[in-house]
């Protein structure tokens, strides 16, 4: 019997539109898929909501391996090690994987090519995660990009030159067979009873049907109108976080929204390339300012407002409606995520790293590039050409775009006193990144 080529999943759980899979299908060897629920997984931000929507993913994934005659591989423990065992179980020559550009699963990346290496068995890593690779989008001097326009721009010449569209391809008959695995539940990996969940269930075939539904009702057709919103669920696509596990290929979505015409929705997908691009040029996006000045603020919030912050007891219908419905449903549209952020960092004056955590381990979408990178463009200290003076006033905000105040009654009907004054702390924040600015130039 030929050697099966193993796929070696990460956040790529789909079958759809894979580059390791087209890697694989180069051969004539049948495919196998194995995934590892790497303990380590909770250090990367991975909380309960995004655990679940895993689970979810693979439970879904299996059924669609099993009806092209597959099946899939899952393990628990060391990454590297329990590749090794696969590998040496199967009689494996060959690993697939698409690349996840995140720093600690390069580590684990480096780790099982050496440890591979030294079986004889090849790891083979392809470009997944983004629309065009990052090597190839450069400013017309050859160098790699400062601004998101810069960085849409270089996308779109690339691709016109050089089109990527979603590869389809047939698994049946291509797949070996496997026993169906135990997947363990999100309360048996954690050990304890877990209450947050996702107001979405997790999966491949959820995203497309998602994707579909979205498109055929119209609602991608009033994205640039409606998006905004944030008491209406279908305004946005709500598919961030089927993009940030795999389970949607990148290149399918920005294909659905230019055949639509949508291009203010395919300029929010190039947003999220744009901040893996960022990540990939700065893979400390979570640990310091892109902008190093203001790395020198002294962030003089308490612990006090912070708590307050995160139980959505603010005072502020838009901020603590955020606040709740993430804390529930791990869940919550971008306009309530700005205004929420903006409020911890320069109403109450804490540290947009401390927002960054939570924001990205409650998350359903939490991911480390586009949360951190939004983190910094709201906080001013990130690659923008309007940084630290951009403050949300957090009630007109929700006069704009909660006029009815349907989404501050669903999530915070009460009110209570406000714990600060906005107009008070916009003053402290303008002074005192104007000082550190000063000071540095």
């Amino acid at each position: 019997m030929t050697p099966p080529v193993l796929i070696w999943l990460r956040r790529d759980l789909r079958l759809d539109d894979s580059h390791a899979i087209v890697a694989a299908l180069k051969s004539d060897a049948p495919l196998a898929f194995v995934y590892v629920f790497d303990p380590a997984m909770k250090h990367r931000g991975v909380g309960h909501a995004q655990l679940g929507f895993i689970v979810e993913g693979l439970e879904d994934l299996q059924s669609r391996l099993a009806e092209r005659g597959g099946g899939l591989i899952v393990r628990r423990g060391d990454t590297v090690q329990q590749l090794v065992a696969v590998v040496t179980e199967l009689g494996v020559e060959r690993v697939c994987a698409n690349r996840d550009e995140e720093p600690a699963a390069d580590v684990v990346e480096r780790a099982a090519e050496a440890a591979l290496k030294g079986i004889g068995v090849e790891l083979l890593v392809v470009d997944d995660e983004v629309n065009v690779p990052h090597e190839l989008v450069l400013t017309k001097d050859g160098n790699p990009c400062r601004t998101y326009s810069a960085y849409a721009r270089g996308v779109r010449r690339v691709l016109a030159e050089l089109p990527a569209p979603p590869h389809d391809y047939d698994l049946q008959g291509r797949l070996l067979a496997t026993p169906a695995p135990e997947i363990p539940s999100v309360e048996t990996l954690v050990g304890r009873p877990v209450t947050l969940r996702s107001d979405l269930e997790g999966g491949e075939t959820h995203a497309l049907a998602r994707l579909r539904t979205w498109r055929d009702e119209g609602f991608l057709a009033r994205y640039a109108k409606d998006r905004d919103l944030v008491a209406e669920p279908d305004a946005t696509s709500r598919l961030s976080g089927y993009l940030r596990q795999g389970m949607l290929s990148p290149r399918r979505a920005l294909h659905v929204a230019d055949r639509a015409g949508a291009s203010k929705y395919a300029s929010e997908l190039l947003w999220r390339d744009w901040f893996k691009y960022v990540l990939h040029h700065h893979p400390d996006l979570a640990e310091r300012c892109i902008d190093p000045r203001y790395d020198q603020i002294e962030w003089v919030g308490t612990d006090a407002h912070f708590d307050a912050w995160t139980r959505g007891e603010t005072g502020f219908g838009m901020v603590d409606a955020a606040m709740r419905q993430l804390r529930e449903t791990g869940s919550v549209a971008n306009r309530a995520r700005m205004v929420a952020a903006s409020f911890l960092v320069k109403d109450l004056h804490i540290d947009w790293r401390r927002g960054e955590q939570w924001f990205r381990t409650h998350l359903t979408d939490g991911d480390l590039a586009s949360n951190a990178g939004s983190w910094q463009w709201v906080a001013g200290t990130g690659l923008d050409a309007a940084p630290y003076f951009r403050i949300f006033n957090p009630t007109l905000q929700e006069e704009r775009f909660d006029p009815t105040g349907a989404y501050a009654a669903r999530w915070a009907p009460d009110r209570p006193a406000p714990i600060v004054e906005h107009a008070i702390e916009r003053d402290k924040t303008l002074a005192a990144y104007k000082a550190v600015a000063a000071e540095k130039s």
